[in-house]
């Protein structure tokens, strides 16, 4: 095994434990804001995969090397242009939430004002394919008893198509409704999509600005939040604090507030 082949494998090893270390804390939504140990350990390995072609590592080699490079580049990328704009929405606490016609991931018309009388926790989502987004609905889904226990139906709206959606909902069963938004018709009435990276039907395109907001019987607003990084999502048991607090019926803990400040 020649010194190119060594680097190569390093690189391949390297690139791979860093997303090993930093995977568990996307699915627990405790990502770094700013993770530069793990952007330093990428460009260690982008280092040690150059040097490698550079020595002609041969066939076995040159594989290693090359599959390290996409995954560090794209961490790299993803991480780098993370943090997300901010904007102003469309509404404020208070607001009769803007009314919206959707197809779901099972091809069925949605409207959100079918779902008046019963309070909504509507989220959006960058899509199917981001670990973090998945991570979320996730933790939201384990707490969907929890949820239904004070009557608020939990809906999921993203940039994907209905035939990228279904295979997703297949796949994971939650009890959350899906909706399909790909030419971003709820995003913008909202004003919560924002250009970024994708790897999917990109490079660069309109996605949203992971929002969360609860709505009322009524169809009103009672609080919204938005984070500030596309990897750092609210906590399902502190949303499900929010909704036992604000709706009426439950035990209040304070009063309904806005957790989005105006740019």
């Amino acid at each position: 095994m020649n010194t190119g082949t060594i680097l190569a494998a390093l690189s391949f090893v390297t690139v791979a434990g860093n997303l090993a270390t930093h995977y568990p804390k996307i699915t627990s939504n405790r990502a770094s804001l700013r993770p530069r140990r793990e952007q330093l350990v990428m460009v260690a390995a982008l280092a040690l995969a150059v040097a490698g072609f550079v020595l002609q590592p041969g066939p076995v080699g040159y594989v290693l090397a090359g599959i390290a490079v996409v995954p560090a580049l794209l961490f790299l990328l993803a991480t780098s242009t993370s943090g997300l704009p901010r904007q102003k929405l469309a509404l404020a606490v208070g607001d009769a939430a803007p009314d919206f016609s959707l197809t779901d991931a099972e091809g069925q018309p949605f409207r959100l004002s079918e779902l008046s009388g019963s309070p909504v926790l509507l989220k959006f989502y960058r899509g199917y394919w981001c670990p973090y987004c998945v991570a979320e609905l996730a933790q939201l889904d384990r707490y969907a008893e929890d949820f239904a226990a004070l009557g608020v139906k939990l809906v999921a709206v993203g940039s994907d198509r209905v035939d990228e959606l279904a295979p997703f909902r297949r796949k994971h069963g939650w009890a959350i409704r899906l909706l399909a938004d790909p030419v971003l018709v709820a995003h913008r009435l909202y004003n919560v999509q924002s250009r970024k990276f994708t790897p999917r039907r990109g490079p660069f395109r309109d996605l949203a600005i992971p929002t969360t907001i609860l709505i009322d019987r009524d169809g009103r607003v009672l609080w919204i939040e938005q984070t500030p990084d596309f990897r750092v999502r609210p906590q399902a048991d502190m949303v499900l604090a929010k909704a036992r607090a604000l709706l009426p019926g439950s035990t209040p803990e304070g009063a309904a507030s806005c957790d989005v400040c105006a740019a």
